[in-house]
């Protein structure tokens, strides 16, 4: 196995374990404690993982450094992305104008959509969502332009966000990695963070999309401030006290 692929099964571990041994990683990549310790240190000196005696561990901080494939986070938080979708299905219209961005609770948000017959006019720069949303011959397509990026399939970059800023929409469904009341909403991406933070200032309601993990972390990038948020739908895994304190920033927060 090549070094990139052993780093990137150590980090697809951490994220899943938390932490891990380095005995585990030898017999499960097949590999020398040596060069298990040689990557440990170098994924240290990239700011990925922390040492320890006999393994590494991974912090919530620094786990926001490292983003995962689209295909390795579709299977995180599953059940609880579905229900925040129905949410935000609920909440359009017919005749709606939207953004979505590239996620994967967004995807599951799509995948409503495209099953119905309801007539919108959708705006996107998900990859993976074009012919999901397709399916329903009611809904008015646009699909932004740009460079692709391989962890989440969105287009990004001046040629994406320069068509994005074009139009205007009703509402807008984003999805983050990271929110904290301080720091407001984050992401690793700063081309993407850049996206996002576009497609929040186009739409008259801006709702965010987000598991009750995602809360009270900080990725690199910030999207923007807390203050341009109108409503948050997550899961029932929200505490009352992170609760109360996004409603008291006059959010309204929906817990599903």
């Amino acid at each position: 196995m090549m070094a990139i692929d052993r780093h990137e099964k150590i980090m697809q571990l951490l994220v899943q374990h938390k932490s891990i041994s380095v005995k585990t990683l030898c017999d499960l990549l097949q590999a020398s404690e040596a060069t298990i310790r040689r990557d440990l240190t170098q994924l240290e000196n990239e700011n990925k993982l922390e040492r320890t005696h006999g393994g590494a561990f991974i912090n919530d901080s620094i786990k926001l450094n490292y983003e995962e494939t689209f295909n390795q986070k579709e299977f995180i938080s599953a059940e609880e992305k579905r229900k925040i979708a129905r949410a935000a299905f609920e909440m359009i219209r017919p005749g709606d104008s939207i953004v979505l961005d590239a996620g994967t609770t967004t995807i599951e948000l799509a995948r409503l959509i495209g099953d119905s017959d309801m007539p919108l006019m959708i705006v996107t720069n998900a990859t993976t969502i074009s012919s999901i949303l397709a399916r329903n011959t009611k809904v008015e397509l646009y699909v932004l332009g740009g460079k692709v990026r391989l962890n989440t399939l969105a287009t990004v970059g001046s040629v994406a966000s320069e068509m994005l800023k074009r139009y205007n929409v009703s509402k807008a469904f984003v999805g983050v990695n990271g929110i904290t009341i301080e720091n407001g909403l984050t992401t690793p991406d700063l081309e993407e963070a850049e996206m996002k933070r576009t497609m929040l200032s186009i739409a008259d309601e801006r709702i965010i999309l987000t598991d009750s993990t995602k809360f009270q972390k900080v990725a690199r990038c910030q999207i923007a401030p807390i203050s341009m948020v109108d409503q948050i739908i997550t899961d029932l895994k929200l505490s009352d006290y992170h609760f109360e304190r996004f409603a008291a920033q006059d959010i309204l927060v929906e817990r599903v």
